[in-house]
């Protein structure tokens, strides 16, 4: 059966600041649903707004070295995906955000602002400050503000608070909606975004705001962008523990092998893998999403994940989904539950785990525990002896294998190995630790064994 796909949005707090106007209302939204934007009540981005035809500067702080220029905020289009920095605007890491500032060309009643981003963690949620000020004042200079000095010490107008922040997940797609119940949240021709960053502890906490509209209230209404027709595979594990979301809405002709082999595959094994990886103080997600993207967006990548969402290459699913796509699918859910960036932090003066382990783990449940019969990370004698253990995926995944059958005594070295991972712990003394020879010492005996 077909079915549409259905939004969860989340109505966050939003708090006013002084405002212009005692009827100006914040009104933000959340989504995890979709791989285009969509909000429960905020229309979809617009096109010919008057933000396109104003003047915009950086009025103050440093723009990220990866960020897209200040164009991408009103061109009318959304990022292709959740973490795509040259099609967004954002200030640089370790800095308190900044401030940006348009000259729209005269003065005219704003009906609306609206702001759009989307992110996996951090860069997602908005927390901003509005101002606005007209031209009654031919000495304002509206593309400047003194050091250490606030907007509404320089002339501007306090208009709304904006804080997007909720206690979910803070990623996905965000949307701000300031407007006015009377038709209008002032008259101005110039308009200025204070943002601050959206966590103390992240450096990273600075927001991919990918779109900014400014509707005036005489324009009829701006032509917006245009969702796709949205199709979607929704279902739980059987104790409604895990929930779980397919976005099938660039490849409707993968719904039947996604009912047939992806369903039943997720049901069984995302549960199983969450028990073989748990940690202390460590949850994992409970709603997973996958998303189907046209191979030209994937890069040649056949899977990715981030955070609690997986990506899959539409084009090489197509190709594989008698062979290797339900593994693959299992592999990337291994990469969901270990969450070793969330669980390290960031600066909390933690080690990365090196990438054959990010990677080794994942392919030795796929090819040891859900595949073992494909024999696909099988080594001949050969290869075994020339064979690097941190070589990552299928070889790695053999080493891991073998260490847990010939040197795991209590059955836990796989959880105390991924412990250490996931909480920033991992050295290559962990293995002398777990096993009582060094990284080494079993490399060697692993390879002629």
């Amino acid at each position: 059966m077909k079915s549409l796909l259905l939004f969860l949005s989340t109505v966050c707090t939003a708090s006013l600041a002084s405002v212009a106007s005692a009827e100006v209302v914040v009104r933000c939204q959340q989504s995890h649903e979709s791989s285009f934007f969509q909000f429960d009540s905020i229309p979809l981005p617009a096109i010919d707004d008057a933000a396109a035809g104003g003047n915009w500067q950086i009025v103050r702080g440093k723009p990220d070295n990866n960020s897209a220029p200040l164009s991408v905020l009103y061109d009318g289009k959304i990022p292709s995906n959740e973490d795509s920095p040259r099609e967004n605007f954002f200030f640089a890491p370790g800095t308190a955000g900044g401030c940006i500032a348009v000259d729209l060309g005269r003065s005219i009643d704003i009906a609306q602002v609206a702001t759009y981003s989307w992110h996996p963690a951090n860069r997602a949620p908005q927390v901003y400050t509005l101002y606005g000020a007209d031209d009654s004042d031919p000495k304002f200079s509206w593309n400047q503000i003194a050091e250490n000095r606030r907007p509404d010490q320089e002339g501007w107008k306090s208009i709304a608070h904006v804080d997007s922040r909720t206690d979910e997940l803070p990623g996905g797609q965000h949307a701000a909606l300031t407007s006015d119940p009377t038709g209008a949240i002032g008259k101005y021709r110039y308009l200025l975004f204070e943002i601050d960053q959206t966590a103390n502890d992240d450096p990273f906490a600075n927001t991919f705001f990918s779109e900014i509209d400014i509707v005036a209230r005489q324009d009829a209404g701006p032509k917006r962008i245009e969702a796709p027709e949205l199709r979607s595979l929704r279902f739980s594990t059987a104790d409604e523990s895990y929930h779980f979301t397919v976005d099938l809405t660039a490849a409707p002709e993968l719904e039947p092998w996604s009912q047939s082999v992806l369903q039943p595959t997720v049901q069984l094994w995302y549960p199983k893998i969450v028990a073989m990886l748990p940690s202390e103080d460590f949850v994992a997600p409970k709603t997973v999403r996958f998303r189907f993207l046209p191979g030209e967006k994937m890069e040649g990548v056949p899977a990715y994940a981030r955070g609690a969402t997986i990506s899959l290459n539409a084009s090489w699913f197509n190709r594989e989904k008698k062979r290797e796509a339900a593994g693959a699918v299992v592999h990337e859910m291994v990469h969901v539950v270990q969450a070793y960036q969330s669980g390290r932090g960031r600066g909390q003066n933690r080690q990365s785990p090196p990438g054959w382990i990010v990677e080794g783990i994942p392919d030795y449940i796929r090819w040891f525990l859900y595949e073992p019969q494909s024999q696909g990370a099988t080594l001949s004698r050969n290869a075994l002896a020339k064979a690097k253990h941190d070589a990552s995926y299928r070889v790695s995944a053999n080493f891991i294998d073998w260490v847990l059958r010939t040197h795991d005594d209590d059955g836990k070295l796989l959880q105390q190995l991924n412990a250490d991972a996931r909480h920033g712990r991992y050295s290559s003394d962990t293995w002398k630790r777990l096993t009582g020879k060094t990284e080494l010492e079993l490399a060697d005996l692993w390879r002629n064994q």
